[in-house]
């Protein structure tokens, strides 16, 4: 389409597509919409999990990412740069955490490991702000 056209032109469709390679491209949604989904990384997870529930720079980072997957706040307040957090992790970690990724990027069973494991995480650490609140109440009547 010309786009120094007169205003009385005839309008050239903007559709590029051919119906041919729109037919391809249904047939391809539908091939990966009936392949199996990939099995939950159960001992990723776990990895992950444990190292989160720490207090060192690579469960910071374990932290941030998991949360980061769903879009939620890390429950220690830390401001995590996303996938940029893998760069802080070791290497087991970084490997757990590309295959929780590969996993989650897909179609899931069900979202339920990954939830259950942040609540978890933001219980264990709601549970120790409010152990310091009480803290802080206790040493200052």
């Amino acid at each position: 389409m010309e786009f120094n056209q007169p205003d009385d032109a005839p309008v050239k469709s903007m559709n590029l597509i051919t119906p041919e390679a729109k037919a391809a491209a249904m047939n391809d949604l539908r091939r990966h919409l009936r392949m199996p989904m990939a099995p939950v990384p159960d001992a990723a997870l776990k990895i992950l999990h444990d190292a989160a529930r720490q207090d060192t720079g690579g469960s910071q980072a374990c932290r941030s990412f998991l949360f980061w997957l769903v879009g939620q706040n890390d429950p220690t307040g830390y401001q995590g740069a996303g996938g940029f957090e893998l760069r802080r992790m070791d290497g087991q970690l970084k490997s757990a955490a590309i295959e929780v990724l590969r996993w989650w990027s897909g179609p899931t069973k069900s979202d339920e490991p990954l939830y259950e494991i942040l609540v978890s995480i933001r219980t264990q650490f709601a549970d120790a702000a409010d152990d310091r609140s009480q803290l802080r109440l206790s040493l200052n009547p």
